[in-house]
């Protein structure tokens, strides 16, 4: 029955962050990008902050680790939400969630400036994996057309996660996940708050939005920001990373069959097939348990 509870965890963790591609796509007839990132951090950064500090998992930042937490931020969320959110706009939610589930490819790269080794499983996976990124690149006719540049920005996203890799390995031996992801949560907010007041704000017309527009971006900050991190951080614990990380090769599984359920995506067997060996790939590629902790990214050290 523990188990159970672990990952029934992990699970909902996993829908809540596929789910977040589709609210992505419900915000943006309502909102613009800044926007949608803005309230999704004001929500999310003092909810976490107050449930570590109940739970007494709190581990404020010493003086020498300021900056540490302010470059960590500049990656995520500042970097990341802003090639993740303005990608969105021109490429298909099952698209985003395949191009970002391609972290854990890249990332093994980060580990060869702390002397880690890739090992043959880490290589394959990598080429199967981007084998099926094509076949679902080229399925959403994008491979010449011009939504080129919304798969630019998403990669910029991926590789954003790169340089937040190289600081994140720093903070982890001094930081508990729980306190990292609150305080980076904290200064993105900080970070995007100047950008919404310059670029958004001027445009945001609060009085002709109903309750219902705002529910996208309430399910952004709550659940893809907050529960799902709470979640997933709890089976992390109880199971370990290597373990838990299998999950989150569900995303864009999920992300798939709910845009085709909810936003009416065209679901093809190559686009099926190409989701398919994404994961299959990526699966082989952790194979060799090579330890990662990505937070947007979706993977969290104990």
């Amino acid at each position: 029955m523990k188990d159970f509870r672990v990952y029934l965890a992990l699970v909902l963790a996993m829908i809540f962050w596929g789910l977040s591609f589709i609210w992505y796509k419900q915000a943006f007839p309502e909102f613009q990008p800044m926007t949608i990132i803005f309230f999704r951090l004001i929500m999310s950064a003092p909810l976490l902050l107050l449930f570590s500090i109940l739970i007494k998992k709190i581990r404020w930042p010493h003086l020498r680790d300021i900056k540490y937490f302010i470059l960590l931020s500049l990656f995520e969320p500042l970097i990341y939400f802003l090639g993740e959110s303005y990608g969105m706009l021109y490429v298909s939610s099952t698209l985003a969630a395949i191009i970002i589930a391609t972290i854990p490819l890249f990332t093994p790269f980060v580990g060869i400036f702390y002397g880690e080794k890739l090992t043959l499983n880490n290589y394959m996976g990598m080429i199967i994996s981007f084998l099926g990124v094509v076949m679902v690149v080229y399925v959403e006719g994008t491979i010449s057309g011009a939504p080129i540049i919304g798969i630019l920005l998403m990669f910029l996203a991926v590789f954003s996660t790169q340089g937040y890799a190289i600081l994140l390995k720093k903070l982890s031996s001094d930081y508990n996940a729980l306190s990292i992801v609150s305080f980076q949560n904290l200064l993105g907010a900080v970070y995007f708050l100047p950008l919404f007041l310059v670029i958004d704000l001027p445009s945001f017309k609060v009085h002709s939005l109903r309750f219902e527009d705002f529910l996208p971006i309430i399910y952004l900050g709550l659940f893809a920001s907050t529960f799902s991190f709470l979640l997933f951080i709890q089976g992390v614990k109880k199971i370990g990373v290597a373990k838990s990380m299998v999950f989150t090769n569900f995303i864009p599984v999920v992300t798939a069959i709910m845009a085709m359920q909810v936003l009416g995506e065209r679901m093809t067997l190559l686009k099926v097939l190409g989701i398919f060996i994404t994961v299959f790939g990526l699966f082989m590629s952790q194979a060799g348990g090579f330890p990662k902790i990505r937070i947007y990214g979706r993977v969290v050290k104990k």
